[in-house]
């Protein structure tokens, strides 16, 4: 799982056990979409093109460049 903090709201992508290939965007607890890999995801982001209109429109917001600007967090077994 990947996490960013934004000025509105924690940004996560995590793998999605339920599809068992893709993964999930999302801010706090709302799901913004399913991606076929991280990266994908992380770009999204970055391009404000997330579907969260919150985010999408911020006029200049501190953003990820990409997946390495992202705190990773292992889960424990």
């Amino acid at each position: 799982m990947w996490t960013y903090q934004t000025e509105i709201g924690v940004l996560c992508i995590r793998f999605d056990p339920r599809t068992r290939t893709r993964f999930l965007l999302g801010i706090d607890d709302e799901p913004l979409g399913w991606y076929y890999s991280p990266e994908a995801a992380a770009d999204d982001v970055f391009l404000q093109k997330t579907g969260w209109s919150e985010w999408d429109s911020l006029s200049s917001p501190v953003k990820p460049k990409d997946l390495t600007d992202w705190v990773r967090m292992d889960c424990q077994a």
